[in-house]
């Protein structure tokens, strides 16, 4: 038996059924920034910028979402920024790096978002995890700086 909200289903049910992706993203950031790591360059997190966006390319071409030269290049355009993004905190001071992997992070979401009111190339469970995550991800690499 599966679980199906109905127009007779508590309404925080409901919502919550509709919002599974904000709360997985923020539960695996509280679950995975509870203690504020300390930035390094080699970490998780310098190396989610182009994968993530390296993943929207794949996962758009799998669903055959990049229909289109223009599509393509948008997409291949975010691979290079947020690519150049981690480059650059890789190649300046450590604490400057941690906050251009922060602003790197917070300018995906606002890619995310742009997937989100588009509904192309990414499922919209993906952008709308992506968006939160990115966010609190962002903030917590400030929270560590300051």
């Amino acid at each position: 038996m599966t679980h199906t909200t109905t127009r007779h289903s508590p309404k925080a049910l409901v919502a919550l059924h509709r919002r599974w992706p904000v709360m997985l993203a923020i539960g695996v950031v509280v679950l995975g920034y509870r203690d504020l790591p300390p930035w390094t360059p080699s970490g998780f997190e310098t190396y989610l910028l182009p994968s993530i966006a390296l993943a929207y390319l794949v996962i758009g071409a799998l669903r055959h979402e990049l229909d289109g030269p223009r599509v393509v290049a948008v997409e291949t355009a975010g691979v290079v920024l947020f690519g150049g993004i981690t480059a650059l905190a890789l190649a300046v001071d450590p604490a400057v790096g941690q906050y251009l992997v922060a602003a790197g992070l917070a300018g995906h979401a606002l890619w995310d978002l742009a997937h989100l009111r588009t509904g192309r190339v990414v499922p919209h469970a993906f952008a709308e995890f992506c968006v939160v995550f990115d966010l609190l991800v962002a903030a917590a690499l400030i929270a560590a700086a300051v």
